[in-house]
């Protein structure tokens, strides 16, 4: 991997290369720009590439001097530059040797007047060729190389921006194989004792004859993926990380982008362009830091979006990669202010910063740079928790404009060569959101081809319960080939109201399968649920029906019914709360309702790998832990269909669920929970932080008892590592509520980790914008 990284860092400083002027051609160029400072009678008389290209006295004194200070191979490459410059820029012909080549005789070239660097002034207009001096030829020379590296550098300091985050993808991509090799199998229904056998063998043989990769593999997990950044909480100097992994990933990044933007200046005195080492280390430094926060702005989109392909290739969260967006955002802002302000500085110094405002292009970047400026207050966490529909209105708009204002910033460059970084954040974004359509229209539009209701939308319907405080969503996508699993989330539209675009993230809490009235073949009447406690998460969709699976075959009508998922929302502020406001408008009956599903995004973590689950779950987080436990009860169901998914491996599960209102637990417990009360293998303690609402009489009835306020998980956690460690089976530790939470139980599993138990897995649920 290592190796991997450096040839990142070699492929981003060959591609800078591509900006670089190559050295062959730095004789002819260092000869025509030190021209560019005497005047030649003639015509034209007037602009840089007309009388580069066209002024005989001109050109006949730049093919006098190439000939005395540049080799062959060199004059005829820079010559060659320098009539392709001609033609792309200037729209001229170069004029050709022989048209001056009386002045390129042995005994012109001897009689040639030899000027030195500031001899002339632009007033002296010259009516003969005249030869630079080999002192004011090599002051040019040393100038245009030392341009030509500074422009080369803020390239490639760009692109190893990409080179660090490509190696830490490859660390990803790399340590999510060598997870699936290790622990990862498959077998169907009469390989399953001996493929059981192979794997718990084949993983203790890695650990024994690779010893050193098992103890590196049980650090980076202990130290890295589970460590909080802090010894108890997420919080580092006000940016909020969910492991150690990631505040080091973002370290390291605004490490490298500080040390990069302060090293690597080729200064000295005699510039001809800035004479003072002052004047150049401004320069430098201010094209760097712009060039270098253009080179973050691919990054900038590709990690804030929600189709981004490296969530799939890492297993990495998209929280995670919103972590890295953030910082992004934040390293390409300072860096864009900084760029700005260097140049007032440099235009105050030269005493032409009123031109400033006489610019368009100039305008254009300090609005670009005012806009980042406001994104980045605008996505403060008071204002993306406190009001989610602002902050996503006002983060669209600007970035929009901001892209524009950068465009235009740029607009004057020949080439338009700093475009490069602007298109891929332009088609990033645009392919992002194409495939967000793409499932939009998947999940509620469905159109058949025969038969009545040729096309089907999606609809909704929504309770809310005071005692409980939560809105019970229930929608029915329009697609029949929706198939969720645990882990699924979606983004969730409600399209006719004023602000109908926004979209708001919420995990699947459970889900049923209604049957679907125009289908013949059912036996069940209209809307009937059906149970799905022994179907398979995923139907294959290309088996024949002689191949059909002995879960089809049981239940049919699994296959021509509508999917209804089941979201639970506690309202909080903006559309939340709304939906809330309309349940209460309409307390007599539920809401019908349009709601548009955007997914499925996230991914399942198989649990059914591990032998023991502890489940903490807080509030809402619940909606993370019904999806496995019913994956659980299918799985462990006598008709299973063992060679579609592999059996579980999980013996005993236990829920710690805590919330504030009692109600909900009763209502949850009675309902999505209740196939699991009674098993052997299954335990839940229940914990209410609010006051109870049960009386005496009720509590009686209760088959199961609910705590008053909140569980010490890390008494909870280190009885089950050491309970799993002397069994000798794997823990995997699943968490999903309010970041306190989270937190304490992150600790308590990196303490048990630290103390000896390695078999435990820590899986964080969450999403963050």
């Amino acid at each position: 991997m290592l190796r991997l990284g450096w040839l990142l860092v070699a492929l981003g400083a060959s591609c800078a290369w591509g900006d670089y002027l190559p050295v062959d051609e730095r004789c002819v160029t260092a000869i025509y720009s030190a021209y560019n400072y005497i005047t030649f009678s003639g015509t034209p008389a007037t602009g840089m590439w007309d009388t580069r290209c066209q002024n005989p006295l001109k050109v006949a004194s730049i093919y006098a001097a190439s000939e005395v200070y540049c080799q062959d191979a060199d004059g005829a490459a820079g010559l060659a530059q320098m009539a392709a410059g001609c033609e792309e820029y200037g729209h001229r012909q170069l004029l050709p040797r022989e048209a001056v080549a009386e002045n390129l005789t042995r005994d012109a070239l001897r009689a040639m007047r030899v000027v030195h660097y500031l001899e002339l002034t632009r007033s002296d207009v010259m009516d003969t060729p005249i030869m630079i001096s080999p002192s004011y030829f090599q002051q040019v020379y040393a100038t245009i190389a030392s341009w030509q590296f500074e422009t080369w550098s803020h390239h490639a300091f760009g692109y190893i921006g990409y080179a660090y985050w490509g190696a830490l993808i490859l660390l990803g991509v790399g340590y999510r194989l060598c997870h699936c090799f290790i622990y990862y199998r498959k077998a169907g229904p009469r390989q399953e004792i001996e493929s059981q056998i192979y794997h718990d063998s084949t993983r203790k043989a890695w650990v024994e004859n690779l010893p050193l990769v098992g103890n590196i593999a049980q650090w980076i997990q202990t130290h890295l993926l589970v460590a909080s950044p802090i010894n108890r909480g997420r919080e580092v100097f006000s940016c909020t990380f969910s492991n150690r992994a990631e505040a080091f990933a973002v370290a390291g990044f605004w490490i490298i982008s500080i040390v990069l933007s302060v090293i690597g200046y080729r200064t000295f005195l005699g510039n001809i362009y800035w004479p003072e080492i002052t004047d150049q280390l401004l320069r430098y430094s201010a094209d760097r830091t712009g060039i270098m926060s253009f080179a973050n702005l691919p990054l900038l989109w590709l990690f804030g979006g929600r189709n981004n392909i490296l969530i799939w290739a890492t297993g990495w969260s998209f929280a995670t990669f919103n972590v890295f967006h953030r910082h992004v955002a934040r390293v390409a802002t300072i860096q864009a202010i900084a760029h700005t302000f260097l140049y007032f500085i440099i235009y105050f110094r030269a005493n032409k910063l009123w031109k400033v405002f006489y610019k368009v292009y100039i305008l254009w970047g300090l609005l670009a740079v005012i806009l980042m400026v406001l994104l980045l207050v605008a996505s403060v966490d008071q204002i993306r928790f406190g009001s989610y529909e602002l902050f996503l209105i006002i983060h669209i708009f600007l970035s929009i404009l901001t892209l524009i204002g950068c465009f235009y910033h740029t607009i004057v460059f020949e080439g338009h060569e700093y475009w490069k970084y602007l298109w891929p954040s332009v088609i990033v974004w645009v392919f992002d959101r194409f495939l967000r359509l793409v499932r939009l229209c998947y999940c509620n539009i469905h159109v058949k081809i025969t038969g009545r209701d040729i096309i089907r939308t999606s609809s909704a319907r929504m309770t809310y319960d005071e005692a409980t405080d939560v809105v019970r969503l229930e929608v029915l996508p329009a697609t029949p080939f929706l198939r969720p699993t645990p882990g699924d989330y979606f983004f969730l539209y409600q399209p006719f109201r004023w602000t109908g675009w926004e979209s708001h993230p919420f995990t699947v809490g459970t889900w049923e399968y209604q049957a679907d009235s125009k289908s013949s073949s059912l036996t069940r009447e209209p809307n009937e649920s059906v149970d799905i406690s022994h179907m398979p998460l995923l139907r294959n969709v290309f088996s024949q029906p002689d191949e059909m699976t002995a879960a089809e075959t049981l239940a049919p009508e699994i296959y021509s019914s509508r999917l209804k998922a089941i979201f639970w929302i506690r309202p909080y502020d903006g559309w939340t709360r709304q939906l809330r406001q309309q349940c209460l408008e309409s307390k007599d009956h539920p809401v019908e309702t349009t709601i548009l599903l955007e997914g499925p995004y996230g991914h399942q973590f198989p649990i059914w790998e591990y032998e023991s689950v502890l489940m903490i779950m807080g509030g809402t987080g619940i909606a993370s832990a019904v999806p496995y436990l019913q994956d659980h009860l299918r799985r462990s169901g006598e008709e299973w269909d063992e060679t579609a998914r592999e059996k579980t491996r999980t013996r005993d599960i236990e829920l710690i669920w805590t919330a504030k209102q009692p109600a909900f637990l009763r209502e949850l417990a009675s309902q999505e929970l209740k196939p699991l009360m009674t098993r052997d293998d299954f335990q839940a303690s229940f914990y209410a932080t609010g006051a109870s609402d049960i009386s005496e009489g009720d509590q009686d009835q209760l088959t199961f008892d609910i705590k008053s306020g909140r569980p010490h998980l890390q008494s909870l956690i280190m009885s089950r590592a050491s309970d799993a460690s002397s069994s000798g089976v794997s823990l995997v530790v699943l968490v999903c509520g309010p970041a306190s939470m989270a937190d304490e139980a992150r600790a308590a599993t990196y303490l048990a980790m630290r103390q000896g138990y390695g078999s435990i897995k820590y899986v964080e649920e969450s999403f963050a914008w």
